[in-house]
């Protein structure tokens, strides 16, 4: 039983720091959208492609911790 407890603390502590690591890469990608300026004025198609990826990172973070939890 105890090498099935280490096996799964094992699987557990890899997937916690691979989702840190999604959310660190996420994170950056974020602060590395360009951000409009003289020879790239901002226009609708930025505003959806950033309303869309907060609706994407809110289905997850719903996902991950429903209302009312």
């Amino acid at each position: 039983m105890a090498k099935n407890t280490a096996r799964v603390e094992d699987a557990y502590t890899t997937a916690h720091v691979r989702a840190l690591t999604l959310l660190e890469d996420l994170h950056q990608i974020v602060e590395d959208m360009p951000a409009p300026d003289a020879d790239h004025p901002i226009n609708w198609e930025h505003v959806g492609s950033l309303q869309h990826l907060c609706e994407r990172l809110k289905e997850l973070k719903d996902f991950v911790a429903p209302a009312g939890e």
